[in-house]
């Protein structure tokens, strides 16, 4: 009976020994867990300056940007912010490098992703800014950066507008509806176009057109005007 004990203790001692060895995790288990961890649990989309997409003509001297998020974890719900960075420059290169930024707004705690203003320099007429974001959930992941966007600044004070105004010389009578005027300009160019913009805006509304066809996707512009 003694040595029955024995035998049990000794199995039972050397069972309590490899106990802890078996519910490590095997070396597959610790590669999951580290990928697991290291991989990014989500993206950054649909980068917004002043509620549109890359757009040019900003008139709003600190540009309020947005962004959404994506989870890259296929059955994850509920994913949350807990911070943000956003850096602007004035190309993309220097954007992609991270040098010669106009602004960095380091790691902020927030979980607003709406109506961020830039806090950068001054910016000018006719400037484009490029920039990026990434964003911390609620575990403290970093994403990766978010492919860029870009704004361009419109014509921000008068003397910046080269051109006059011109007038149809048709003459208004309240009490019926008139004809909507057409104002035309031929010129030629004689060389190839790299780029090129028209800095547009009417007393009421305009729709403009280059060669025939109609410039731009927006209706009743310029919008609000007195």
């Amino acid at each position: 009976m003694e040595y029955l004990k024995s035998r049990l203790l000794n199995s039972a001692l050397v069972l309590s020994m490899f106990l802890p060895l078996l519910a490590l995790p095997t070396g597959q288990t610790y590669a999951r867990a580290y990928r697991l961890r290291m991989e990014p649990r989500l993206s950054v989309t649909r980068l917004r300056t002043e509620y549109k997409e890359d757009p040019l003509g900003i008139d709003e001297t600190r540009p309020r940007l947005s962004w959404q998020l994506q989870s890259l974890q296929a059955n994850e719900r509920g994913v949350t912010q807990s911070a943000y960075q956003v850096r602007v420059a004035p190309s993309l290169r220097e954007l992609q490098l991270g040098k010669n930024l106009l602004w960095d707004s380091g790691e902020v705690q927030s979980n607003d992703s709406t109506q961020q203003a830039y806090a950068g320099p001054a910016l000018r007429s006719g400037q484009r800014c490029y920039w990026h974001v990434r964003v911390w959930n609620g575990q403290g992941q970093a994403s990766e950066w978010s492919a860029p966007a870009y704004w361009e600044m419109g014509l921000l004070s008068a003397p910046d507008w080269k051109a006059s105004w011109i007038e149809p010389e048709l003459r208004e009578d309240d009490s019926k509806s008139g004809p909507a005027p057409m104002m035309r300009r031929e010129f030629k160019l004689n060389g190839v176009v790299e780029s090129a913009r028209a800095y547009v805006t009417s007393h009421g509304l305009y729709e403009m057109q280059l060669n025939g066809q109609r410039v731009g996707d927006e209706v009743f512009t310029p919008g609000w005007t007195s």
